[in-house]
């Protein structure tokens, strides 16, 4: 069932900081992974994670994004597979991405064209 809605005017939220908000995003994968791992994801050291972590330091712009995209990824993925299969879809070749690995194309080309293929996945389709 397609989402409609017939909205004419959206008011701005009164705390847009509470929609940009990376850090519980993070928090979350560090509580569903571990630092380590993360940080393995993320392509950064354990200590930059725990730092981000615990506030000590702030995130790049672009590790912002990849935080966020990762996340969304993530989340995705456990909708559609279960834990071990969505952890090993992330890291094998996938037909909807050109036969290209989700990690790689999530890296090189952000999470729009996971997304999709998570869709697709989950609609049935076959590539």
């Amino acid at each position: 069932m397609a989402w409609s809605l017939l909205l004419q005017y959206l008011e701005a939220p009164t705390n847009p900081g509470a929609l940009s908000a990376v850090q519980p995003l993070l928090a979350r994968l560090v509580e569903a992974y571990g630092i380590r791992p993360l940080a393995r994801l993320l392509g950064v050291g354990p200590g930059t994670v725990a730092n981000w972590n615990s506030g000590r330091r702030r995130m790049s712009a672009e590790m912002t994004k990849r935080v966020i995209d990762l996340h969304d990824i993530l989340n995705r993925a456990l909708q559609v597979f279960p834990p071990d299969t969505a952890a090993r879809w992330l890291v094998s070749s996938e037909p909807f991405l050109d036969h290209h690995r989700p990690i790689d194309v999530l890296a090189l080309r952000g999470a729009a064209p996971l997304i999709e293929a998570l869709e697709a996945i989950d609609a049935g389709a076959y590539a």
